[in-house]
Order: C-alpha cells, then sequence, then structure tokens
C-alpha cells in the first residue's frame, strides 16, 4: 500500500467497495491500485495489486506478496533484514530495524514502462475467457476464484459467438479401463489429419502423447505420418530423462505408423497395446484430446478472424493452454500442476492473434529506425520466457519478452489489411514459409511455467533436433 499516486507505474480507479481495515476497526478508502518496481543493485522488484490509500502515513510492504511475487525470501535479524533469491540464495538487499520496524531502503520507482510484460490489469471474465483459449465459464469463474486473477466487477458475462460456432459435438465415449500409478508410465498417443489446409508451415498431422496420469499433452506438427517412427524414439529420450521414469505402455490405433515402431517398442521393453479394428473409441483419452485441441484451436483462429493455414500455431497454443486448464478428474488441478507441482502464471496470457509490439531496437541497422515493428501475436516460447510475434512484411517470428500488447486490435480483422494478410501467396507456402523455432524441450533448469513442450520444426514440420536446451 503507497499513500503517492506517482509511485505507481501503471495504475487504474479502484471501483469496489472494501476498504483497508486498522487497528481501531475505522476503514481506510482505497482510490488506485496498480503495480510498482523497487530498484536495488542486484535486482528490480516488482510489486502487483499495489493499493494507493491518500490517507495512510506509512507505505506498507506485505511480505508473502513481495515473496511470491519475486521468488525471493525474507531473514529478519535483530538490527536488520535479509532479502535472498530463493534458488541461489545469494542476498539481494539489506535492510535495517529502527525502533522494532523493519524499513525498506529508499529507492525511487522504476521509470520502465516500456517493458509491458510486467504489468497487468483488470479484467472482465470475457477477457479471462478469451485469454485463457476459451474454456467453460464455470471453468473461468473457478480459476478467477482460485488464483484471485484481478477482475473488473462490473464486467458481464456474454455467450461467446467464436464457442458457439466450433464448439458443437456429440456425447463423449466412455474411457478405456486401463490405470496407471505414476507419470509417464502409460503413453495414449494418436494421428491427426490430412488437415484440408495446408500448415503455414508445411505441417499437414500432428501427433499427441498424452501421460495417463497427469493428462499432459506433447504436440508434434508433422508433414506425414510417417514422421511417428522419428518423433516417438526421441520423445521418449527426452521425457524419461527428464522424469527419471520408464514408459512402460503405449497405446495408440493399428494405423501403419504404429505398427512400424512394433520392434522399436519389444527392444526397450515398452507394452504396445491397441483398439480393436474400427473401434477408435476404445481410444477415448486421444480422440477427446483431439477434439479439445482442434475445437481450442478453430475457436482462436476464428476469434481473431486468421486465415486456416495458420492451424498450426493455434493448435500449439491451444495445448499450451489445455495443461493449464483445471480439470475435474484431476481434483481441480491441472496437467500442468500435477506433472510439475506448481501452479501456472495465468497472467502472462494474452489474446491469440491480437496486434503487439515487440522490441526489435537490438535488430535495428540504424539509430533512426523504429524501436517496434506492429506484429500478431502468435503464441508462447516454450524453450524461453519470450513471446511469439509475427511479422507480416517480413514473414518472420520475432522472440521477445519485452512486448506491448493491443488486445482491442486483430490486425486479419481490419479491412485495409485482408489484401496482404490473405494474400494467394500465403495459402501456397511458395514464398510465405515462416522461420520457425526448432522442435525443443526446456531443460530440468528451466522455470517450470515453460513446460516441456514441443514446437515444429523450421523445415518439414518433423524435428530435426531434439535435444535439451
Amino acid at each position: 500500500m503507497t499513500t503517492d499516486l506517482s509511485n505507481l507505474l501503471i495504475n487504474s480507479e479502484y471501483d469496489g467497495t472494501d476498504e483497508v481495515v486498522i487497528g481501531d476497526g475505522s476503514g481506510l478508502p482505497v482510490s488506485h491500485i496498480g503495480s510498482l518496481s523497487l530498484n536495488s543493485s542486484n535486482r528490480v522488484f516488482h510489486l502487483y495489486d499495489t493499493l494507493c490509500v491518500p490517507t495512510i502515513h506509512k507505505n506498507l510492504i506485505s511480505v508473502h506478496h513481495f515473496t511470491k511475487h519475486n521468488n525471493v525470501y525474507l531473514e529478519f535479524h535483530p538490527t536488520y533484514f535479509l532479502v535472498k533469491d530463493r534458488i541461489t540464495e545469494a542476498i539481494l538487499l539489506k535492510g535495517a530495524c529502527e525502533d522494532g520496524v523493519y524499513s525498506f531502503p529508499e529507492h525511487l520507482p522504476s521509470t520502465k514502462k516500456n517493458i509491458a510484460a510486467y504489468v497487468h490489469e483488470r479484467t472482465t471474465p470475457d477477457g479471462w475467457h478469451k485469454h485463457l483459449g476459451h474454456p467453460s465459464s464455470k471453468l473461468v469463474h473457478h480459476l478467477i476464484h482460485a488464483f484471485s486473477l484481478p477482475t473488473n466487477k462490473n464486467g458481464h458475462s456474454s455467450l461467446c459467438t467464436s464457442c458457439s460456432q466450433n464448439k458443437a459435438h456429440r456425447q463423449t465415449f466412455s474411457t478405456y479401463g486401463l490405470t496407471s500409478t505414476a507419470p509417464i508410465e502409460l503413453i495414449y498417443t494418436d494421428v491427426w489429419g490430412p488437415s484440408h489446409d495446408l500448415g503455414i508451415n508445411g505441417s499437414k498431422y500432428y501427433v499427441i502423447f498424452v501421460d495417463h496420469y497427469t493428462k499432459y499433452i506433447w504436440l508434434y506438427p508433422m508433414t506425414h505420418k510417417s514422421n511417428v517412427q522419428t518423433i516417438f524414439p526421441q520423445f521418449r529420450n527426452l521425457v524419461e530423462n527428464r522424469f527419471n521414469t520408464k514408459i512402460k505402455s503405449l497405446y495408440s490405433d493399428n494405423g501403419g505408423e504404429y505398427i512400424g515402431l512394433k520392434n522399436y517398442l519389444s527392444v526397450h521393453g515398452i507394452s504396445h497395446c491397441t483398439t480393436a479394428p474400427h473401434t477408435p473409441q476404445q481410444n477415448g483419452m486421444s480422440e477427446r484430446r483431439h477434439r479439445h485441441l482442434v475445437e481450442t484451436g478453430l475457436t482462436l483462429l476464428a476469434d481473431a478472424h486468421m486465415p486456416l493455414y495458420y492451424w498450426p500455431y493455434a493448435f500449439q497454443i491451444a495445448a499450451y493452454l489445455i495443461n493449464r486448464m483445471s480439470t475435474a478428474t484431476l481434483h481441480k488441478q491441472s496437467p500442468f500442476e500435477k506433472l510439475f507441482h506448481q501452479r501456472p502464471n495465468y497472467l502472462k496470457l494474452k489474446q491469440f492473434g491480437c496486434l503487439c509490439y515487440p522490441l526489435t531496437r537490438p535488430y535495428n541497422k540504424h539509430k533512426l529506425e523504429p524501436k517496434s515493428k506492429p506484429c500478431i501475436f502468435m503464441g508462447y516460447s516454450l524453450s524461453q520466457n519470450a513471446y511469439l510475434c509475427f511479422e507480416p512484411l517480413t514473414k518472420k517470428i520475432i522472440t521477445s519478452r519485452h512486448v506491448i500488447f493491443d488486445e482491442r486490435s486483430f490486425p486479419f480483422h481490419q479491412p485495409d489489411h485482408n489484401s496482404s494478410l490473405h494474400s494467394p501467396s500465403a495459402g501456397q507456402h511458395s514464398s510465405v514459409m515462416i522461420s520457425l523455432p526448432k522442435l525443443s524441450f526446456a531443460s530440468p533448469n528451466t522455470s517450470p511455467d515453460m513446460g516441456i513442450e514441443v514446437l515444429p520444426s523450421s523445415e518439414h514440420g518433423s524435428p530435426s533436433a531434439l535435444s535439451p536446451l
């Protein structure tokens, strides 16, 4: 809490009725809510959901709030206190104890306002519905309550047209009776495709691997079904090394791409369970994941008014979001929480396909070039704490941490951009090939919120390199 509104980098008027209750039972009104940064010689500390209370006499910092958002811990001593990094235990800051009160050293709030990724504003329930990839309203309200997401109380939920058009489906099939007791023991897999529209990176199919225990999804776009015979051995090596366990069973249909793995599975002691002929319902877990991925991906494309040949990006971000959705089958946990034992960071989520401005100054050829270019938000980097931004003129992907988002503007929905963004050459893939990140896994030292997932390769949609980064 601060008494000076100028301390807040980004702020908005507080429209709620809550007050700060002090010791004598009286309440102090809150005028604004925002965020600020405090500088030290070793670290910039960030404080979100900071209240501006004009009638308070001292600026106050919540120890829980401070440690949670900066990944640090505090040591309190009789005459001083220390702020230490939770991972390295390095001392980041030292403050004094004065008259029994631990005072944070005097620092001016940071004036760097161009790094918008550190800032979050209050969002309506409909806004969170779109940020999270169009899940059900029940799930959105659960996540808002469970994670105390900043929400505009005046916002009202409305019927989502994109969901209504793309999420109509039949009743689900019953699940098959296989069980698992730990992650990675039992892997369900299936191939989807061919796609009616060739992906912008040349993909026609994708293969998924679903962990039966955690329901976590790994998705690989492919150019041919036969790529499965190359992808699975590399996938197996990576997940077994990462989680220090073995894949015991693989469950699939009787497709030729899996029959070709028979010798490999036998040599490595992996039992191969398959469905009965012409009975895809027995592989219900994979089929339900396909439906969820395709519905969510098409909904994201429709909401952003993007052509269907961008489906590899939409399906990748759909898998990223689904892995972070709470589910009743995991007792309101998400697959990400179940696998990595840590809550996902929902505050970094943005609307797929919106206008964004990544910082491009490091790539400028001279000092008079603009520091940013208008781009289209295409997803999240899985090996870096950064966003993927598509630059339409150069047809390149810019990976940047420093991005400003305009979630009210969608370039593909603007008539003056339709001629260039929807050009026939893009659909033919002759001159609109995008430089994509190579297929990769995050290393064990990477932040868990980046997860162990995959991106399309840069050439043929199948992995060109599968090694820990």
